[in-house]
């Protein structure tokens, strides 16, 4: 590890003030103003002491780790990407936010309150569900310092700079090369990927079983079991959509090695929607005298066809991307704002190198005739 890169130069106030304000909303203000409106609500209507024994204790904790999360987050973010300091600190801050909600359990004193006073919740299942998309923004940490070593190094003037690739010895299948991908991305993308498609779901679910199991109904049973079955489903489609979505991620816009999982990720998402729909058609007759049945299939069709045009959209981005990524000489990633300025940069150059060349070779005409006279 290199120290001179904990050193002030390459500190930036401005991008760390913007960070540790994010940090400060996410862990510290918005969970804190919960806590607050909750401990208000429950003095309003005389609510029982150990909820609010149990809040204060909450607030405590939002504070200690919002703040720490809050340093964390501004030396994170003054620091520049693959930097060993920026590093450092976001691989912290990640490590530190899985510990900041597992304290939040109290030892499983915030379940059995909540079994008292309102259902059976198993909250270190939900926890083991948060786990893992925050596992990987742990190896996000991993990924943005490996994608911005190299151009950290060349910015800092410590390697040269790598030259373009030539677009004429390219093929189509050499898009699949690892060296073009942003571990990053694709971290990113996956995460975002299984919190929408299996956590978020699954979380849903457990909730709507812990309610169902509190009314001491003999007859939700089927629909109890309709609900494994929905779980099962999720992870079953979920688990390979976050897979693909990861090599979606990874790839830039116009490679044929993105275009090809994301229509994949759109043709398994439409099967997801028909399950998660349960096939347009919902019936409950299991309680006496309440009876529904739903028929909303051609909506879902409808939602379906609307989901089904992002192929067309991958498509359009393939052939519209394709050929500048060609000649930015296929870079990683050409989302970022980064890479963009990159990109202009470097077409700036090859203007200014074209331009002068060109008058490299008049003056060179001109000169010729001279040479020949004398």
């Amino acid at each position: 590890m290199n120290l001179g890169e904990f050193d002030g130069r390459h500190l930036s106030p401005v991008n760390g003030s913007v960070t540790a304000t994010v940090h400060a909303l996410k862990y510290l203000a918005v969970p804190y103003i919960l806590f607050t409106v909750g401990l208000m609500v429950l003095s309003g209507q005389d609510g029982p002491q150990r909820v609010a024994d149990l809040l204060t204790e909450m607030q405590t904790l939002v504070l200690i780790f919002g703040i720490v999360l809050t340093v964390l987050g501004f030396f994170k973010g003054a620091y520049p990407k693959g930097s060993y300091s920026r590093f450092l600190f976001g691989i912290t801050a990640s490590v530190l936010v899985i510990v900041y909600v597992f304290s939040l359990l109290l030892g499983g004193r915030t379940e059995d309150v909540i079994a008292r006073e309102a259902f059976e919740l198993d909250l270190y299942l939900i926890f083991v569900l948060f786990f893992f998309p925050a596992l990987l923004a742990v190896l996000m940490q991993f990924g943005e310092f490996a994608d911005s070593r190299r151009p950290f190094l060349e910015m800092d003037g410590r390697i040269a700079v790598k030259e373009k690739e030539d677009p004429k010895d390219h093929r189509f299948y050499h898009d699949f090369r690892v060296h073009y991908g942003s571990l990053y991305n694709g971290l990113k993308l996956a995460r975002s990927t299984l919190i929408g498609f299996v956590i978020i779901p699954l979380i849903v679910i457990i909730l709507m079983k812990a309610g169902f199991s509190s009314l001491n109904v003999e007859e939700v049973d089927s629909m109890m079991s309709n609900l494994d079955d929905i779980s099962s489903y999720m992870v079953t489609l979920g688990v390979p959509m976050a897979a693909l979505a990861f090599f979606k991620g990874f790839y830039p816009k116009g490679s044929f090695s993105r275009f090809v999982p994301a229509i994949a990720m759109v043709l398994i998402t439409l099967y997801w929607i028909w399950v998660i729909g349960l096939e347009g058609k919902f019936v409950f007759d299991s309680i006496e005298e309440i009876s529904i049945n739903l028929d909303y299939s051609q909506l879902l069709l409808l939602v379906m066809v609307g989901t089904a045009l992002w192929i067309v959209y991958y498509v359009l981005e393939l052939l519209l991307y394709r050929p500048e990524w060609k000649d930015a000489g296929f870079p990683k990633d050409m989302r970022s704002k980064e890479s963009r300025k990159q990109r202009k940069l470097r077409k700036a150059e090859a203007i200014l190198a074209a331009e002068r060349k060109k008058a490299g070779e008049e003056k060179g005409a001109g000169e010729a005739p001279q040479n020949t006279k004398e």
